[in-house]
């Protein structure tokens, strides 16, 4: 049930800002501002992409520091703030390289743009790869799963103990929570800006909305086979 509060938080959210765009009367044109839109997202991508790689180096640098005692609780500690930081920026120039490359091939920008978008996009791969495997660095003594082999997420569970399956457990089902409310915004809002800009984002609302069965569907199937 409280999934589908959370559910219905997010319609009350879309109707509230719906009414508020309706109110005001709302209209958007990407086309005019579609090339200055899409050099600001490929400047923050590039900041982004600079700072995980930025990390990734302060990373390697205190593998090889000698420390002991609460010094050595305290570095860890370190570079798993880091690691987390990176990872967020990392994971976040990677959907904006996406965005950057979409707005760029629909309101048909200039060639080198998409190409530096996807240059950028294929950097933010190699960025993640490289960031889990200096993490083995890290932890030496941890079996971790090699960034290539594709049951990582499934292994790196295996091998984590009951703190750390605890805290993950208790971020994932925050994150899908909140999901379910800001995706069933996004459909309240996507139909707002079809009625108020005349474009249609039907299949966008239907992707969402197939989007939210399929993921609710599977977390409830994984609870109750248990």
């Amino acid at each position: 049930m409280k999934t589908v509060y959370k559910m219905l938080l997010g319609a009350l959210l879309g109707f509230l800002g719906a009414y508020c765009l309706l109110a005001a009367e709302f209209e958007m044109t990407l086309l005019d501002v579609a090339f200055e839109a899409t050099i600001v997202i490929t400047g923050l991508t590039i900041i982004l992409i600079i700072y995980c790689f930025s990390g990734i180096s302060r990373m390697k640098k205190r593998v090889s520091l000698s420390v002991s005692g609460d010094e050595e609780d305290e570095l860890e500690a370190r570079q798993y703030r880091t690691f987390t930081d990176l990872s967020l920026a990392n994971t976040v120039s990677t959907i904006l390289s996406i965005i950057a490359i979409g707005v760029a091939i629909v309101t048909e920008q200039q060639l080198w743009l998409i190409l530096v978008n996807v240059a950028l996009f294929m950097i933010t791969i190699i960025s993640s790869y490289v960031a889990i495997s200096v993490l083995k660095l890290v932890y030496p003594n941890r079996n971790l799963p090699s960034p290539s082999d594709k049951d990582y997420a499934r292994k790196l569970l295996a091998i984590s103990d009951e703190g750390e399956k605890h805290v993950m457990l208790e971020g994932l089902f925050y994150t899908f929570q909140m999901m379910n409310i800001l995706l069933t915004g996004a459909m309240f809002i996507l139909i707002v800006y079809s009625l108020g800009a005349n474009h249609s984002q039907l299949f966008s609302i239907m992707i969402i909305g197939l989007i939210l069965i399929i993921l609710n569907a599977q977390y409830m199937l994984k609870i109750r086979n248990r």
